[in-house]
């Protein structure tokens, strides 16, 4: 038994979890760009765009994939099933907030559509779900999280050069600290962001000032919380309420 849990956790380990349709895994947020129904198109964007967050579309199970977002007022949650192209969720639940009109007319066209859907393409970073008459045209993440992907500096630093830090679309960081350079991982989930573990250069630093700089903004790096962008500023929010404000950097 022991042997053949042991092959079981290699084959799932080199496979991706029991993969159902190998190409099309859509973990993950994705934002609404287009709607197209009988009508008429209507597109999104910006921080207001209604989202689709799935996880488990790769993994076949009884429970299915778990479904949420914000459909443009309410947040919604349901389960699905999905197989290598074709989806069929389960009744939707929503919150019951009051919105104007128009705002909870463009809701409901979307949640109608996302309860029809029946087959499922994705393309690189596009996602687009069909009923075969109407379709939703997603990209991947959250305006927040394509918000993030860029380079930044901390504002305030000491040093002749500045401290950076630079958030991959593929989900890496890297950057400078002032005397090091480091890499690592993030994720992001709505204003969440996780940071690290991060790893680091050894070079020493030339003085005990730019050591404790160094040492502090990679703490507060990996114990970042939440995040807010706006105006080409970015705030970092740490797990004991500290903020570190970066800006893009000046071209």
């Amino acid at each position: 038994m022991r042997r053949w849990m042991v092959m079981l956790a290699a084959l799932l380990g080199t496979s991706g979890l029991a993969q159902t349709g190998s190409g099309q895994i859509a973990d993950g947020t994705w934002s609404l760009t287009r709607l197209t129904d009988a009508a008429g198109t209507l597109s999104f964007g910006g921080p207001d765009a209604p989202t689709l967050r799935l996880l488990g579309t790769g993994i076949s199970t009884e429970e299915g994939t778990r479904v949420s977002g914000f459909a443009g007022c309410n947040t919604f949650m349901t389960t699905a099933i999905f197989t290598a192209q074709t989806l069929k969720l389960r009744p939707i639940a929503t919150t019951r907030r009051a919105c104007p009109a128009p705002v909870l007319a463009a809701e409901g066209r979307y949640l109608k559509v996302l309860a029809q859907a029946r087959v499922f393409v994705r393309r690189g970073t596009t996602l687009t779900l069909t009923t075969g008459k109407a379709r939703a045209v997603f990209v991947y993440g959250s305006y927040a999280e394509r918000s993030l992907v860029a380079p930044w500096r901390l504002v305030g630093a000491q040093g002749e050069e500045p401290l950076t830090l630079r958030f991959g679309p593929d989900g890496r960081v890297d950057g400078f600290a002032g005397c090091n350079t480091f890499q690592g991982q993030y994720s992001v989930q709505d204003d969440t962001l996780s940071i690290g573990p991060l790893a680091t250069t050894r070079r020493a630093c030339v003085s005990p000032a730019l050591q404790t700089q160094e040492q502090t903004y990679l703490n507060d790096l990996q114990t970042t919380r939440t995040f807010r962008v706006g105006g080409g500023q970015l705030t970092l929010v740490t797990s004991a309420g500290r903020s570190v404000q970066l800006a893009r950097p000046v071209q």
